[in-house]
């Protein structure tokens, strides 16, 4: 097995060093796209040389303030690059460059190694640490690896091999980098530097988009200027204001980012640009907008099931099985027991019932609105697409507690459950009614739980002119002062990564047993950790749970894995404090900052005015019942 992960590794590298030397001569027949590989190739070079001066800087123990800032400088320099490394680099990025400063397993590099934190990322949040001479060593260490990263990629990676959609893919996904990962401070854990990061990577992508104007359909001419002015707009916006905790996002979010997302493919279009993705990301680039419904695409993470999920018999028939207790040994319960729709999906229960009269489940039933858009399920993350996750339930003692045979047979014995299982899935198996078919056809169910009608979806996609002023000021903290959208990212508001939407984080929170700030004790539920999973067993993974959508939160109370809190209000005092850690627990793997937020009462306030604003259950307020259904 070791021998395999090492020739994967080998035979990943090759492909990494091919893909950028052989294919290099697509733009060289193109002046627009040899011009923007020339200037990309010299801001990689400004990159590398600043990098190597933070590298000797550290070597030599410059001091604090002269590596502090040169750490600035080297950031800077890379934002020039990042939307285009990125966009073709992705997986290097997050997992060497400037990925979240947290240990991490990838399935691209070092087999199922841990990669510790690195890049420029762990590099901005340790130089804001207590100066230290412990730190010192890691900020070298830091560097070191650093180079050594830039230097394998400057033999690989250049020159790079660009084609006019994918340049302009790699702008639009950078704009959606600065809105979720800039903008929100998540790229900047120590300096908050976001917003002059920000600055330098939307005037990087402008400059590059500029050299489409030499060569251009005269269709797409006033497209043309009336991006540049935007542009202009969003440099003026981001120079107008250097105090992060003031910035208006919602001003940029609807002046800025979704006209620069949408009219960027309207001049692809209007250029007869084809479409030419470099690789399937999740990230939908026929949408116009970041929160139109059809921005991500949740087919993306349910791609190697028995049927596409989104197919309406398939739909009809798992919506007549979620409602159905036959499915369970005792006949009573269904998955509408934990998942009411009028509960948004949930049961309104700090933990879940079962099917033992006054025994209740390990933890508290989660949303299933927009749960598609993931990719692991469970609170654990247990699961790694919407129909292994049916099984789950099914042989649960405390769930359906029954086997598959057993529903097969019920169902086998339904006239309607007959016919409507060879409507969906006939042709593709001898027998219509198995395994892989109804968990395929709950999946799908549950794939169409969608939710981006909200009063706020509806506000930044301009369908509606009024939206409540307290709502806007929370939706500013709350991409801001309050960091909720470091986690929670935009649009869904789950921990599904953006600009590319490739990854589902789980967080350590130093979740509390009861909400006792004076004497804290940390519930005993392990979480990831304890899922069964073989490369989840790190001790980075206790106490670890997945990152759920705040999309109508309103509706799901009680909150937390163990159902904690009853109220919003509770929620945000906890984050307030700094979670676990905050309030004096040790909590060595917490991935929540403990620095205290410091929101007042009415900031608190605000914040959960704007999470309510996200509540959507108008198409599915109700099930209807087995009888309506089957008739």
């Amino acid at each position: 097995m070791k021998k395999k992960s090492v020739l994967c590794i080998l035979l990943f590298t090759c492909f990494f060093i091919l893909s950028g030397k052989n294919r290099s001569k697509l733009y060289k027949t193109d002046p627009v796209l040899k011009k923007i590989a020339f200037v990309y190739s010299s801001n990689f070079l400004k990159f590398q040389k600043e990098v190597n001066l933070l590298d000797s800087l550290s070597n030599n123990i410059g001091s604090y303030k002269d590596i502090k800032y040169q750490i600035k400088k080297t950031r800077l320099a890379y934002k020039k690059i990042e939307f285009i490394f990125d966009y073709y680099q992705t997986f290097y990025n997050t997992s060497y460059i400037n990925g979240a400063p947290l240990p991490k397993i990838s399935e691209y590099f070092e087999a199922t190694n841990v990669i510790h934190p690195n890049g420029l990322q762990a590099l901005d949040e340790v130089v804001f640490e207590e100066n230290s001479l412990e730190n010192k060593q890691q900020i070298k260490n830091l560097a070191n690896k650093l180079k050594e990263r830039v230097d394998f990629l400057l033999k690989s990676h250049l020159p790079i091999a660009l084609k006019p959609s994918q340049i302009i893919e790699s702008i639009r996904s950078g704009i959606v980098r600065i809105f979720t990962l800039g903008i929100t401070g998540y790229d900047t854990p120590g300096s908050v530097n976001g917003l002059e990061e920000s600055l330098v990577s939307l005037q990087s992508m402008e400059t590059t988009f500029s050299y489409f104007k030499e060569e251009i359909n005269s269709n797409a001419n006033t497209k043309f200027k009336n991006i540049i002015k935007v542009f202009k707009k969003g440099k003026n916006l981001l120079l107008s204001e250097n105090n992060f905790n003031n910035f208006d996002r919602m001003l940029f979010l609807k002046e800025i980012v979704n006209p620069l997302y949408a009219e960027l493919l309207e001049f692809q279009n209007l250029n007869n640009t084809l479409l030419e993705p470099y690789k399937k990301h999740a990230q939908n680039y026929k949408a116009k907008n970041i929160f139109d419904v059809n921005f991500i695409n949740a087919n993306f993470y349910s791609e190697l099931v028995y049927l596409p999920l989104d197919n309406k018999k398939t739909i009809k028939l798992g919506k007549l099985l979620f409602n159905d207790p036959l499915l369970s040994n005792s006949g009573k319960m269904s998955c509408l027991t934990c998942h009411s729709p009028s509960k948004g999906f949930t049961d309104g229960l700090p933990k879940s019932v079962s099917n033992k009269k006054g025994t209740f489940g390990t933890r508290n039933a989660p949303t299933l609105l927009n749960a598609g858009y993931s990719t692991r399920y469970f609170l654990d993350m247990r699961a790694s697409n919407l129909e292994s996750q049916v099984a789950h339930v099914i042989d649960n003692p405390l769930e359906f507690n029954t086997t598959f045979k057993v529903i097969i047979n019920k169902l086998t014995k339904n006239n309607n459950y007959r016919k409507l299982f060879k409507d969906a899935y006939g042709g593709i198996h001898k027998q219509t009614i198995n395994q892989k078919s109804i968990s395929n056809a709950i999946a799908a169910y549950v794939n169409s739980l969608k939710s981006f009608n909200s009063l706020f979806d509806k506000y930044v996609r301009n369908e509606i002119k009024e939206y409540p002023e307290n709502a806007k000021r929370g939706f500013n903290l709350f991409m801001g002062k309050g960091t909720c959208a470091t986690c929670h990212f935009a649009p869904v508001f789950n921990g599904t990564t953006p600009p590319f939407y490739l990854e589902t984080e789980s967080e350590v929170l130093g979740i509390t047993q009861g909400f006792d700030s004076i004497s804290p004790k940390l519930d005993n539920d392990l979480g990831r950790y304890d899922n069964g999973l073989k490369g989840d067993k790190q001790p980075y993974f206790k106490n670890s749970f997945k990152t759920v959508s705040i999309r109508n939160t309103d509706l799901t109370a009680p909150y937390m894995h163990n159902g904690l809190f009853y109220t919003l209000e509770d929620v945000l005092a906890f984050y307030n404090l700094g979670g676990g850690e905050g309030m004096g627990l040790k909590v060595e793997n917490q991935t929540l900052s403990n620095a205290h937020l410091n929101l007042s009462k009415q900031e608190i306030n605000v914040i959960i005015a704007f999470i309510k604003t996200l509540s959507d259950t108008s198409d599915h307020k109700t099930n209807k019942t087995k009888n309506e259904v089957l008739e």
